[in-house]
């Protein structure tokens, strides 16, 4: 049994939260991103991307980028062009098929992210919908081929993800897991049979795997994760536990050249952690002026040094004031302030509060 599987599934759900609200990847916004946790070109596996934008009133413009499994940029040949990244535009109504062929006769594994640009939208993945197609090929006769749709990302949750786990003889299960958010995941694999009862708190195999620093994908079979499992003849499931955002979780069951999507699951109550949110200054104006957070969550100020955040009464915020109501006040250049209790903070600019520089954190 090869210690990766090169073709599977894409089905993107997204674990939750302590990174800062949003941030991603290679500065990538995870709120305004598609993952595509796994492809394969070479060997003879091709991958075929789908994009579509099916409303008749939004255009959305992005860029998809290709990665390595170490998170390097990774060129693939679109249309006979090698590229890293390739722009693409989606008119309302439209529809993208984008074949990505390797650049070299090796079978190369990574994965992908399509970075939409947000056009005024506050989640422009409401417009943009994303799917891929795995394809094997072998002496010209199409021998497997899989296709899967994939879901939209959701911040701000630290979830457990469940996968459902066959394996015996030609059946195995695999999972692929890239880490897409800027820091650093912990993660953990937790396997499970077919009541619920824990048979591993976390992966056996050995060496251990690598750390799962940003940009880091790798895919693997539950038999190579826990090699002193007896899988001749398993079923039961897979939890993938982090504490983390940007982490991305996709399944596949394999058989031979057989192929079939799996789904991947919340677990309930797996629960709501505190997130990290980014404020910062665009001139004279707080970006985003309006947020949106949970008790519990931090807000980082992170501002020009001619610029603090105070907060004040909602009559002093409405008629541009700057005198403080004895709430929070982050320094000049910024700071980070705990929101604990629910309600709405209104803030300002104590220097440009006559200009209008203020904003508001509604607290849930």
């Amino acid at each position: 049994m090869t210690t990766r599987f090169p073709i599977w599934l894409v089905a993107f759900a997204a674990l939750g939260a302590v990174l800062s609200a949003q941030g991603g990847y290679m500065g990538h916004t995870i709120d305004q991103n598609l993952i595509f946790p796994h492809f394969a070109v070479g060997g003879g596996y091709t991958t075929q991307v789908v994009l579509m934008n099916p409303g008749t009133a939004t255009a959305v413009d992005g860029t998809l980028y290709f990665y390595h499994q170490d998170g390097s940029a990774l060129t693939v040949q679109v249309n006979g062009n090698p590229v890293s990244q390739l722009a693409v535009s989606l008119p309302a109504g439209s529809v993208r098929y984008i074949d990505l062929t390797p650049s070299s006769p090796d079978l190369v594994v990574g994965w992908g992210l399509f970075d939409v640009d947000a056009g005024g939208s506050p989640d422009p993945r409401t417009h943009v919908h994303g799917s891929v197609i795995f394809t094997f090929s072998s002496g010209g006769t199409t021998a497997g081929k899989v296709g899967v749709v994939t879901a939209r990302y959701q911040t701000g949750m630290a979830h457990d993800w469940a996968v459902p786990v066959v394996a015996g003889g030609t059946v195995n299960t695999g999972v692929a897991v890239v880490n897409a958010g800027a820091g650093e995941a912990v993660i953990a694999f937790r396997l499970k049979d077919t009541n619920g009862n824990v048979i591993r708190n976390d992966a056996t195999i050995n060496p251990p795997l690598p750390a799962f620093v940003p940009g880091t994908q790798t895919a693997r079979f539950v038999t190579d994760l826990f090699p002193d499992v007896d899988f001749s003849n398993f079923e039961g499931y897979l939890e993938v536990v982090t504490q983390q955002e940007g982490l991305v979780v996709a399944g596949l069951l394999t058989d031979g050249a057989l192929l079939t999507s799996i789904p991947v699951v919340m677990v309930p109550g797996s629960g709501t952690m505190p997130m990290m949110h980014t404020v910062t200054n665009s001139g004279f104006t707080f970006t985003p002026s309006l947020l949106t957070v949970n008790a519990g969550d931090t807000v980082r100020f992170q501002l020009d040094s001619i610029h603090n955040a105070v907060e004040v009464s909602q009559a002093t915020w409405d008629a541009n004031g700057n005198t403080s109501n004895g709430g929070f006040a982050v320094d000049f250049g910024g700071g980070d302030v705990v929101f604990n209790t629910p309600g709405t903070y209104y803030y300002v600019c104590t220097v440009h509060a006559s200009m209008g520089m203020k904003g508001r954190i509604v607290v849930q």
